[in-house]
């Protein structure tokens, strides 16, 4: 549970950034975005936080009352299993708050059309912003979460036997890593035998694993809300071809590359064209299919991006994975991917033990 200090702390900062945005006030609806404020899981819909000045209050289903408020004492909490929304605005209007936003880019369209026909103001995702970079207590679940990742992959492969199947593979791991602590996986776990290696997004399936073919597994979990995210490419047998050679290390090349481009100041832009830059002049540029990578905190895709459009410079604290690949189509795909935290100096792995 986070200590209540942690939530005095947050909204400050959230506070922070409401007055610079000329605001008096901020409703928050998106469940992860109150999971970030106060280290309480509400599933999506079941709650509206209004924060001001004076304090924050929160308008959350009946069953929540009691918990929460031993929990935060600082906080007002209504329970009310209906109408949170209109709630919300008319606690507002009774607080006298003359502006107030929300967040229209991760609002609902019925919630959102009654905060604007009420006065509220479209602000920008402030509280996205404040989880783009990772304090010491957050890059300690991290890492934990990364780490359970990594483990994962050095149990299961060497449990890989011929005739198993992708899906019999995703369950053992997930098996493994729930014991571990994991609450659940950061997203669907992808495991590809064979040609299957070849799109990046494949669907684990019943294909079964045969003799001297390619073998690709991207996967993560859910550790105390925080997500990890891990990929790892290699041949099962003993006859591997000396293209699928040649590809894993053009693809390590650019993984490491890209680890080594990131650094505080740089430009995310750059950390992709860096690892891209690698396999193109190897000749495959055509085949390495989307962006480098990607940030991870308590969802699986966050801001900031190591892509090829993004105006993001990076900086100490920012979580963002490195995941180059080359995908050749109906033979086979490599695709390696680190999680990596913007240092003071550079990037450290967190995937590994």
């Amino acid at each position: 549970m986070v200590s209540q200090q942690r939530v005095l702390e947050k909204t400050a900062a959230l506070k922070e950034l409401m007055k610079t945005a000329g605001l008096d006030g901020l409703v928050i609806t998106n469940n992860i975005d109150q999971f970030y404020i106060l280290g309480f899981y509400f599933y999506a819909g079941e709650t509206v936080l209004l924060l001001y000045e004076g304090g924050l209050i929160c308008f959350t289903r009946q069953l929540y009352e009691a918990p929460l408020k031993k929990m935060f004492p600082f906080i007002e909490v209504i329970g009310q299993d209906k109408e949170r929304t209109a709630a919300a605005v008319a606690a507002a209007a009774r607080l006298g708050l003359k502006r107030v936003g929300f967040d229209a880019e991760k609002e609902n369209y019925m919630a959102g059309s009654l905060f604007k026909a009420s006065g509220f103001v479209e602000t920008d995702s402030h509280i996205s912003l404040l989880r783009q970079t990772k304090d010491e207590y957050e890059l300690a679940i991290l890492r934990d979460s990364c780490r359970i990742a990594y483990e994962t992959y050095e149990y299961i492969k060497p449990l890989l036997k011929t005739g198993v199947s992708e899906f019999e593979v995703a369950a053992e791991m997930e098996k493994f890593m729930r014991i571990k602590g994991a609450s659940a996986t950061s997203f669907l776990t992808i495991i590809a035998f064979g040609e299957n290696t070849a799109n990046p997004h494949h669907e684990t399936s019943h294909r079964k694993l045969k003799d001297n073919e390619a073998v690709l597994m991207d996967f993560g979990c859910i550790y105390n809300g925080y997500c990890s995210d891990i990929t790892r490419s290699w041949w099962h047998g003993d006859k591997e071809p000396e293209e699928y050679t040649k590809i894993w290390h053009i693809v390590d090349k650019a993984r490491q590359s890209g680890i080594a481009a990131e650094k505080p100041g740089v430009a995310a832009q750059k950390v992709d064209a860096t690892a891209r830059g690698i396999i193109t002049d190897a000749g495959y540029g055509e085949y390495f299919t989307h962006r480098l990578g990607h940030g991870v905190g308590m969802e699986i895709h966050e801001e900031p991006c190591n892509d090829q459009t993004t105006n993001a410079v990076l900086k100490k604290g920012n979580v963002v994975t490195v995941e180059p690949g080359i995908y050749l189509p109906g033979k086979f795909g490599v695709r390696l991917e680190d999680t990596t935290v913007i240092t003071d100096t550079g990037a450290d792995i967190l995937t590994r033990k």
